[in-house]
Formats: structure tokens, sequence, C-alpha cells
């Protein structure tokens, strides 16, 4: 499976994306439940710009304070419309931790370990096929090394199933 520790780097990679991608759109989803626009969100947030744009579009890696402050702004502006908080956990949600305890698990052991001793990998990989599939489409975000080492770890689970 080629260089090991250079395919478990470029796997760590993609699902720190996919954990971008997936908690940026989680955000979407709350504003959209409260007709909230991307750039309404930027400006309340005191982050000026098209910024929650950006960091939609190209998964920046946003900070914790900025996630808070995200939140916060979030509540103000529906706070006296329909007083409906944000649940943290609809943004910070299972799916997320899922991806995150393979991330860390993978960082620890590296995929070769994880094949051979995690008999749930195979259907976590095979799972995140639509997170993949979500950021080829995103402009500039995934590297054809990333897309390579995920289809290779997808070929070795398909070859070893025959």
């Amino acid at each position: 499976m080629g260089n090991n520790h250079s395919v478990d780097n470029l796997l760590l990679s993609l699902l720190k994306k996919i954990l971008l991608y997936r908690l940026t759109r989680n955000i979407d989803k709350e504003l959209q439940n409260r007709k909230i626009s991307h750039a309404k969100l930027s400006a309340i947030s005191s982050r000026g710009g098209n910024w929650f744009n950006r960091a939609f579009n190209e998964l920046e890696d946003m900070r914790v304070t900025t996630f808070i402050r995200t939140i916060t702004a979030i509540n103000k502006k529906t706070s006296g419309r329909d007083n409906n908080p944000v649940d943290v956990n609809h943004i910070l949600d299972e799916e997320l931790f899922k991806i995150s305890s393979v991330f860390i698990d993978l960082a620890t052991n590296g995929a070769e370990y994880l094949l051979n001793n995690d008999p749930e990998i195979r259907q976590f990989f095979r799972d995140i096929k639509f997170y993949v599939d979500a950021l080829k489409a995103l402009d500039s975000v995934l590297s054809a090394e990333e897309l390579q080492s995920y289809e290779q770890i997808l070929n070795r689970i398909s070859t070893e199933r025959m």
C-alpha cells in the first residue's frame, strides 16, 4: 500500500477536510433553519466581508473562539424572533465525533494496523465516500495524492472481500 507513513498522513489530511466539511455544513443547516445568509453571519459575528462563505467553500479551520462567536451571533440574531437557540449538539454531532475518533486511531496506529485489527474500519472508509465525492466537487480542496491514498484503501478493501 505504498509508503505507509505517507499514506497515513494523506488520509489524516483527508479526514481533517471531511471534519471541516461536516462542521461547516452543520453550521449552514442552522443558518438555513433561521434564514440567515452567510454574509449576514459574517457581519453579525464581527468577522466582516464574506468570511463564512469563504470558510464554507475553502474549509477554513476556524478557531474555537470563532466557533463560539459564530454560535453566539446566530443566537443573538434570532433571540427576539423565535428564541430557538442553536443546539451545539446539532453542529458537533455524532458523525463528527466518529470521524474524529478514526482520525485519532489512524494517527496513533496507522491505516495498516486498523485494516488488520479494526473490523469496523472498512465500513467507515466506504461510508466516507459521500464526503470524498463532495470534496472532489469543491475547487482545489482535495489533492490528487489524498484522493489516490483514499482510493488505495478502497481498492484494498474491495480486493480483500473476494
